[in-house]
């Protein structure tokens, strides 16, 4: 007997390898529910706050930063959803056109630092929350976090979709009721000063804002892939992108209100300390959840970007390695600054993925798109991508402002340095354009096209 499509396994079998159309399933809507209640969480309430409450600016152009690089980023990940159901693979499957089999493995690379570095995120805001309800120290509090986490990352696609669909009901009431108190006790002034000036922490907010969401542009496709091919491309844009949009703005802009009442020591206390007893618990608890379930999106694409750098194990022993190494590393960061090491990771993941972005999105709408490669073919080994991202990471180190390390334009003129994100965008598309107008060494004369893959991205281009 077949088996029906609507039903997998409880255990998502697929790997790296394309969806078969016998398992597409589900409609564009799905999406929205998927990634509002990806960023109706934690994490998006506490980048909110860094805008008023480190940052230093005042509560209106909080909003307004907030706005633009939620909107900015949010359009990526609707783009790129769009390319889920017309080929059925992965994203990361997907820049191999550009970037070609080896050139695209630093991207898979990164793409798993970057589920470690959200698992990491995540881990600690949970014991935040933990640690104000239960009391729980942190080694326990930790336990918990990981064991929540990794089990749904294991279990795969289906459930990742119904647990975001699920919380998307509870947490629109949950916020909408915290937005009563936050936004009743938002005060117009931040409680800092701009350490580099207005323009300078204006900018700040937006590329990290737009940093947040832009980690999610490189797992796009892998929570389309399943929809039919006949899906319509412009409800899946609206769909994917409207979701990470509405829920980013009202989030982030909840946490600019939060943050105009102080630091960002404990992110957790600026929920408890805001409502009153039961509802600050039932908040928590709401909170608690949505961070778990974010975490499993990052735990879930970090584990595939592994598979597609060529490890062969099962997926789901990958995604007992990346969350395993995302619970060593939450051990080890969580006694640290938090409020200073969520702004250092947020900028490093948009140093590489705003390039990242401009290559793919001049590859497949851009005047640099073409005959594409078949992602699956071996002999498609380099492409034009990774020359110009490195080229771009290249133009954006001067512009480098983190902890770890200042280039010397950032150093001299601070409102400069969040300009990095955006030059390294404009100089890899901008590259990417003039490198593939030109005939670089590709496999297509000799290339066997994948029966499920080629048809789909050759009438795409």
């Amino acid at each position: 007997m077949r088996a029906n499509p609507e039903r997998p396994p409880a255990i998502e079998q697929l790997g790296a390898e394309p969806v078969p159309p016998d398992r597409r399933h589900g409609r564009p809507w799905s999406l929205f529910t998927l990634w509002f209640g990806a960023n109706v969480q934690f994490a998006t309430l506490s980048v909110g706050a860094l805008s008023t409450s480190v940052f230093g600016l005042d509560f209106a152009p909080a909003v307004l930063a907030i706005a633009t690089g939620t909107l900015l980023s949010s359009a990526l990940v609707g783009l790129f959803s769009t390319r889920g159901p017309l080929t059925g693979v992965l994203q990361l499957i997907q820049s191999r056109v550009p970037f070609g089999r080896l050139g695209n493995l630093p991207s898979a690379a990164f793409t798993v630092v970057n589920g470690v570095g959200w698992c990491v995120v995540d881990s600690l805001l949970g014991i935040f929350i933990l640690r104000d309800l239960t009391g729980l120290g942190f080694g326990p509090a930790l336990a918990v976090m990981a064991v929540a986490q990794i089990a749904v990352a294991v279990v795969g696609y289906r459930l990742i979709h119904s647990v975001e669909r699920a919380l998307a009901v509870l947490l629109v009431v949950v916020f909408a009721v915290m937005s009563v108190y936050g936004f009743g006790e938002v005060r117009a002034q931040a409680p800092v000063a701009p350490a580099d000036g207005w323009t300078a922490a204006f900018l700040l907010v937006v590329a990290v804002t737009g940093a947040r969401v832009i980690g999610w542009s490189a797992y796009a496709s892998d929570y389309s892939r399943y929809l039919p091919a006949t899906s319509r491309p412009r409800r899946v844009f609206l769909a994917a992108g409207g979701g990470s949009a509405v829920a980013g703005v009202w989030i982030g802009s909840l946490g600019a209100a939060l943050g105009t009442a102080g630091a960002l020591d404990d992110p957790s206390g600026m929920v408890s300390d805001l409502l009153p007893g039961a509802l600050g618990t039932v908040v928590l608890l709401s909170l608690l959840l949505s961070t778990l379930a974010s975490t499993v999106i990052d735990l879930y694409s970090g584990a595939m970007a592994a598979l597609v750098a060529g490890f062969t194990i099962p997926r789901w022993v990958s995604v007992l390695v990346v969350g395993g190494l995302g619970t060593a590393l939450a051990w080890y960061a969580g006694h640290g600054d938090f409020a200073a090491q969520l702004n250092d990771f947020l900028l490093m993941t948009g140093y590489w993925l705003a390039p990242w972005a401009a290559v793919t999105i001049a590859a497949f709408w851009g005047r640099g798109r073409r005959e594409p490669a078949d992602p699956y073919d071996p002999a498609h080994r380099f492409g034009p991508g990774l020359p110009c991202v490195l080229l771009a990471l290249a133009a954006e180190i001067p512009f480098m402002n983190q902890s770890l390390y200042t280039g010397p334009l950032a150093a001299g003129h601070p409102a400069l340095g969040p300009f990095g994100l955006f030059v390294g965008f404009v100089v890899a598309g901008a590259a990417y354009t003039v490198l593939a107008g030109r005939r670089w060494p590709t496999p297509h004369d000799r290339t066997t096209q994948h029966p499920l893959v080629s048809d789909q991205l050759r009438s795409d281009a």
